[in-house]
């Protein structure tokens, strides 16, 4: 049986592999966009942590894109 991946957006932080599946595209993606496209974090010892919601990078991005 497979195992479903539900992202919460009630949470308050985001590994990298959460977060590009709750976005849709690849962690490749993710660490080729530019420096006003990515999304914002924190690192937390060697960890790097995404402090904004899926559906809060998407419309901050669309509206960078606007």
């Amino acid at each position: 049986m497979q195992k479903s991946h539900v992202v919460q957006s009630n949470r308050a932080g985001f590994r990298i592999g959460e977060f590009v599946r709750a976005c849709g595209f690849s962690r490749s993606t993710f660490y080729n966009l530019s420096k006003d496209q990515q999304p914002r974090s924190v690192k937390i010892g060697r960890a790097r942590v995404i402090i904004e919601t899926p559906a809060e990078y998407l419309r901050r991005l669309a509206h960078v894109q606007a």
